[in-house]
């Protein structure tokens, strides 16, 4: 599981397709069977998914330091380990708050790292399972609640948390200096999307940020376009 020689993943391979699938599959299931699901089993979801999602991400770290040592990469800075943390936060506390920030963030992050898939282990390296369980969890996490819970966005939560990224970009551009990272691919983006920004040279992180910003965009108006009648939410939340 942790044999440095379980390398060789190739984007768009039968090993990518199945991750796919199965995130296709689980999610599915969970819409179909939103109706069904009571106090008692969607608790035991919800705990069930943070567990898995706080030991993969830790048990990560460990591996980490162990084979390489502690770098500032580490962090939870980026995209998609906010969008962990914020979503285990969310399925702990069930706040609409919470799910109106993380929403935009998880569908972008989740989507664009199973698309790209910039990871070099393959099936069956705990890297792999890492890095498609975690980014499959947060984003079944905010389809969950919405699907079970009933949770929305409007669009002036799109503009909050697209503002709320934008700074925290604003903050971590000068700070990946720093720290030698590449929180937010704000330095240096994964070698199968760079080529859609060299055009735009020196000012291609701003071009790509807003990028994310329109994708937020599309996010929302597909949630508008595609009808959804989700059962009544299980408990009142604040």
């Amino acid at each position: 599981m942790f044999n440095p020689n379980l390398t060789g993943f190739t984007p768009f391979s039968l090993q990518h397709l199945i991750a796919v699938l199965v995130l296709i599959g689980v999610a599915v299931v969970l819409y179909v069977q939103r109706r069904n699901i009571n106090a008692t089993l969607d608790r035991r979801i919800r705990i069930t998914a943070v567990v898995l999602m706080l030991g993969l991400e830790w048990t990560f770290y460990a591996w980490s330091i162990r084979t390489v040592g502690f770098d500032a990469t580490l962090l939870p800075f980026g995209l998609c380990a906010m969008s962990l943390y914020l979503t285990c936060i969310l399925l702990i506390t069930k706040s609409r708050r919470v799910f109106t920030i993380v929403f935009p963030w998880a569908i972008t992050g989740a989507l664009m790292s199973y698309v790209v898939a910039d990871m070099p282990y393959r099936f069956p390296h705990f890297r792999y399972i890492h890095y498609f369980g975690n980014h499959g969890l947060f984003l079944l996490g905010v389809l969950y609640m919405m699907w079970v819970y009933r949770f929305r966005l409007t669009y002036r939560d799109v503009l909050h948390s697209s503002a709320i990224l934008t700074i925290w970009a604003a903050i971590m551009y000068p700070m990946n200096a720093v720290l030698n990272a590449n929180h937010l691919f704000l330095r240096e983006l994964p070698g199968e999307v760079a080529p859609m920004f060299a055009m735009f040279g020196a000012a291609w992180p701003f071009v790509f940020s807003f990028g994310i910003f329109l994708v937020f965009n599309l996010i929302y108006v597909m949630l508008r376009i595609i009808p959804q009648r989700p059962p009544e939410p299980l408990h009142q939340t604040s």
